[in-house]
């Protein structure tokens, strides 16, 4: 951690704040004694139930952290792109995404986390400075991961969803996806964490058949996705803020259509026999949580670059 961001740190046996960190939760003293996230970071705590679950989890949730490195070496167009978007995303403290970055690994160590949940658009553009970044900060980490493909992740505004940047683009980001960009999934004991490539605002038809195989496993799942499934919730808000409905499902209220591939993904989802207990998604840049079904929990992370994160608690239905 760099010396300006100081830790606010709480022990059980007394509340003592160190240095000037002023956090909405200084007033409450901690259930242990993990150091808490430096004052720029904003933690948020979720709790999943699942019956029949016996093990306890604990995850960070990530997203949208939007990082920007400019480079020297960038061609004129990516740097004066990457000019345009630096001051974008940073946080109210003015420390940048890629900084920022650094302090999320520092703290998915520090918390122990059974693993970093990385949902989508974690770099702006797919240049070879973001990369970089990226994977010098991945190999910190004391603990898995799991990356779901984000729009931006692999696309420039000049290639965006080109047959180019599918070739060109994608295959830079698989090394970090275990070496599919697709699907993917991180499997424990009695649980197994999935992250599905929507990122062209449609399931990847490759990832339908690895999808079912994982349902059939008979563990519980929790479904990671960039781009959310459609809920009331969150559909409303996507429209008021961007004024159109990004997410998936719902194109008759302002939704996005989902194809032939991406109706049958969310049938599988959402049946009434789906192992799927929770959804967690990015893309819109707000918090959301809704349920989708009676049985199924769609959690929405904020814009990493914001200084926001989730971690994530899931134990079994008491």
């Amino acid at each position: 951690m760099k010396k300006r961001n100081l830790l606010c740190v709480w022990f059980l046996l007394g509340a003592v704040l160190l240095g000037a960190c002023q956090k909405k939760n200084a007033g409450q003293a901690a259930e242990n004694e993990k150091e808490e996230a430096p004052c720029d970071m904003h933690v948020s705590e979720e709790n999943i139930e699942i019956s029949g679950l016996t093990g306890e989890y604990t995850f960070l949730f990530l997203t949208d952290t939007h990082m920007v490195v400019p480079d020297e070496e960038d061609s004129d167009k990516v740097e004066k792109y990457s000019e345009l978007r630096f001051d974008e995303f940073q946080n109210d403290e003015d420390i940048a995404s890629a900084e920022q970055f650094e302090h999320w690994m520092d703290y998915a160590n520090e918390q122990k986390v059974d693993a970093l949940l990385l949902g989508g658009d974690i770099i702006d553009y797919p240049s070879a400075a973001n990369i970089e970044h990226l994977e010098e900060n991945l190999k910190k980490l004391q603990t898995p991961y799991l990356y779901a493909l984000g729009n931006h992740d692999w696309t420039f505004p000049w290639e965006y969803m080109t047959q180019y940047g599918e070739e060109t683009y994608l295959p830079m980001l698989e090394p970090y996806m275990q070496s599919d960009s697709s699907f993917h999934e991180l499997e424990f004991e009695d649980l197994i964490i999935v992250a599905v490539d929507d990122s062209a605002n449609q399931v990847d038809p490759e990832a339908l058949e690895e999808y079912r195989k994982i349902l059939k496993k008979g563990k519980p799942v929790i479904l990671m996705l960039h781009v959310p499934l459609l809920t009331q919730s969150v559909l409303t808000k996507a429209k008021e803020t961007w004024s159109s409905g990004v997410v998936l499902g719902g194109g008759n209220y302002g939704g996005i259509y989902p194809d032939e591939v991406s109706s049958e993904f969310i049938e599988l989802t959402t049946a009434a026999d789906s192992p799927v207990a929770a959804v967690l998604a990015g893309h819109v840049h707000f918090y959301d949580k809704d349920q989708i079904n009676d049985h199924i929990v769609q959690i929405v992370g904020d814009g990493g670059y914001k200084g926001e994160a989730l971690l994530i608690r899931v134990t079994g239905a008491r």
